[in-house]
């Protein structure tokens, strides 16, 4: 009798032993980053600041003056330091394509807008504010 005595205590032990539960835990190693286009080199807005205002020609009066008498050679420089070739000079609104390169190379803030607007009502001082950052960036 004894033996009878001692199943159903265990039994009656087993069901009151807590269940253990399994716990799983998850571990994120890589945290989810925004969609990259690999063809895309920079952001689209521009990470910084022309380095120069647009009317500190009396920062470097020897660009300043040189580009007062001789704009069409400013505008030949310009673009050949950007990697353009041949008459340039020549083209319509080369000038303005010639600082939308500017900015965009240079990752600096702005638009085509901007560009327009610049290169129209101050072409001189647009086209010193080009030359000092293109120095500035070692081109």
């Amino acid at each position: 009798m004894a033996a009878m005595n001692t199943a159903p205590e265990q039994s009656m032990e087993s069901q009151f032993q807590p269940q253990q539960q399994q716990q799983n835990t998850t571990v994120i190693v890589n945290q989810p980053a925004a969609p990259t286009n690999q063809l895309l080199i920079g952001p689209i807005h521009g990470t910084r600041e022309w380095s120069t205002g647009l009317f500190d020609a009396c920062n470097d009066m020897g660009n300043s003056v040189f580009t007062f008498f001789c704009y069409c050679l400013t505008i030949k420089d310009l673009s050949r330091r950007i990697g353009e070739r041949g008459l340039t000079g020549c083209v319509p609104s080369a000038d303005i394509n010639i600082r939308t390169r500017i900015r965009t190379l240079g990752g600096i803030r702005g638009s085509i807008c901007d560009d327009c607007i610049a290169v129209t009502f101050c072409k001189m001082c647009a086209a010193c504010q080009e030359q000092r950052e293109l120095c500035s960036m070692g081109i």
